[in-house]
């Protein structure tokens, strides 16, 4: 019988679930039992069915039925549409009660490495089903081009089109090893740091400051001994006491801790810059994303002590 999935489509795919259903019941009472509906309903459904196929597909009588050839050859290859389309029907459902499958972030290259490492393990341990692709750059990145689930995005965001979380703020503080404090004891003068070597930036040729709580700006042209475009580079140099840094917070705050690198001039800060979690709008946010998202939203604001 020459029937595709093509030419099933023209016919009400629930008249042939029905007639798949009774075949597997082996009468009218039990189908109407398994499908829940009425023993006349049912026959009214297999009666279209076979007016829209033009062919007789049951022998009725008063207690049973028996296939004809042609039902019997029907009902084979409508069994395994019937059961692939139910498949397909269970298989979406899971993806949206089911945390589980793959994420793609995107985050820049300082934010990835040294915060995401940790808080995608954590995450991993709760959804053990959740897998992570994860693209690090300091480039935009389109989220719907790239088919991006979440990004982590520093600075201020001009695409209305994307759902923004705001998590906390980043802020640049001045540190240094306490051994290169020991050697330049004119740090302690703050008009004297631009006579002390700077590892900085590369596109900086100068570093603004916001000085004290009034907001106070000062403006400092170091003497660079190594330069790069990344920050956590720069945090790497400033440990081997190559230099002054004025470098993001987060990436410091635990060589700070240690005693590693010293905050100096705590009344020097650099421009708070907005974080945030950014997801594409969709119509139906998957699970899997909306959990990651609310995780990373409050992790990242304990984190940043937001």
């Amino acid at each position: 019988m020459g029937y595709t999935v093509a030419h099933m489509e023209q016919f009400d795919l629930n008249q042939i679930r029905i007639f798949v259903r009774l075949v597997q019941a082996g009468s009218f009472t039990k189908a109407a039992e398994v499908l829940r509906q009425p023993k006349s309903r049912v026959s009214r459904r297999l009666s279209a069915l076979e007016k829209e196929l033009g062919v007789q597909l049951i022998y009725r009588t008063t207690r049973q039925f028996q296939l004809t050839e042609m039902g019997r050859a029907y009902y084979e290859r409508a069994r395994g549409l019937v059961e692939g389309l139910e498949s397909l029907s269970t298989e979406v459902s899971d993806t949206t009660t089911e945390v589980a499958g793959l994420i793609k972030i995107t985050a820049s290259d300082d934010m990835g490495v040294n915060i995401l490492p940790g808080l995608l393990d954590e995450f991993s341990k709760q959804y053990p089903q959740v897998r992570f692709e994860i693209f690090l750059t300091q480039a935009y990145v389109d989220l719907v081009k790239e088919s991006i689930d979440v990004a982590i995005r520093i600075g201020h965001l001009r695409d209305s089109s994307l759902r923004v979380r705001r998590v906390g703020t980043v802020k640049n503080i001045l540190v240094a090893t306490p051994g290169l404090l020991e050697r330049y004891r004119n740090w302690e003068d703050i008009n004297q740091l631009s006579n002390i070597p700077f590892v900085g930036f590369t596109f900086l040729t100068k570093i603004e400051m916001i000085r004290g709580n009034e907001g106070k700006k000062f403006n400092l042209k170091p003497t660079y001994t190594y330069t790069s475009n990344n920050p956590a580079m720069l945090v790497e140099l400033a440990l081997l006491g190559k230099g002054l840094a004025f470098v993001p917070e987060f990436l410091c705050a635990e060589h700070v801790r240690t005693g590693r690198l010293v905050h100096i001039h705590k009344t020097l800060r650099g421009q708070e810059t907005p974080i945030s979690i950014v997801t594409p709008e969709q119509k139906e946010t998957p699970l899997k994303v909306k959990k990651f998202s609310e995780f990373m939203a409050k992790r990242m604001k304990e984190i940043l002590g937001s």
